[in-house]
């Protein structure tokens, strides 16, 4: 498949299988399957010696400040950083700039801004681990990534009647796949052909690609079909009476 029909799938994929949420309340977010409740946290840390720094994650509301510069009450931060190295101490983002979407059925990512000189933090929270675990993983400056797997934040029973694209998924795959196949077969031909006219000067049959491939192909079909079943006597028979190749090979 060319890159423009993998893109095309990936979009429509994306569409299908994430789901919309909903904010219900104050650190409470739900999809038709699944609410998440962030609620109960109070705040948690991460130290890590890769990148010199220790990361504190505030979910819903920071309940202890933990500088008079950086990470207060009154600044209303999500995520801080302090260096080991100067102690200093930056907002990487705010509570009241929280958006959150669906990225599976069960794992949300949830994104803050507002951070010192534009840093961004972004939080992949996966539901039904065994630990509520929050960690680094990496920057890309000014953005910052991190992963947080939860026991208790997420339960089942969403929005009542709310949409989501995975309850049909079956039949949402298959169209898309019926649709980035004939995408893919349409390039195929009418690029092929464009080659044939300007690059080969061929003209009509001439313009098909790759002909002597699909003239030949009908035979090449059948004569992997009898192979496959060679081992009934009756195919066996039949391939040895009709196709005049050397079959001494085939299973007697």
């Amino acid at each position: 498949m060319n890159y423009f029909g993998i893109i095309l799938t990936v979009c429509l994929l994306n569409t299908v299988f994430t789901q919309e949420v909903k904010k219900v309340g104050d650190c409470v977010w739900a999809t038709s399957d699944l609410t998440l409740d962030l609620r109960d946290f109070g705040f948690l840390e991460y130290d890590d010696d890769f990148s010199q720094a220790t990361y504190r994650y505030y979910p819903c509301k920071i309940n202890s400040d933990w500088s008079q510069y950086g990470c207060t009450a009154d600044n209303k931060p999500a995520l801080c950083q302090k260096n080991h190295q100067d102690g200093s101490i930056y907002i990487v983002g705010k509570l009241n700039t929280v958006s959150v979407k669906s990225l599976t059925k069960d794992t949300f990512e949830l994104s803050y801004e507002g951070g010192f000189s534009g840093r961004e933090g972004k939080v992949t929270l996966s539901c039904f681990q065994n630990s509520d675990e929050f960690k680094f993983d990496y920057e890309v400056y000014p953005t910052y990534f991190f992963s947080m797997s939860v026991e208790n934040a997420c339960k089942s029973g969403g929005i009542p009647g709310g949409s989501t694209g995975g309850d049909d998924g079956g039949f949402a795959l298959f169209i898309i796949l019926v649709l980035a196949s004939i995408f893919a077969v349409t390039t195929y031909i009418v690029g092929g052909m464009l080659f044939m006219y300007l690059h080969k000067k061929e003209r009509g049959i001439g313009l098909i690609p790759n002909l002597a491939f699909w003239k030949d192909s009908p035979f090449l079909f059948r004569d992997g079909f009898l192979f496959t079943f060679s081992f009934i006597p009756q195919v066996r028979e039949y391939m040895k009476d009709h196709i005049k190749e050397d079959y001494s090979k085939v299973p007697s």
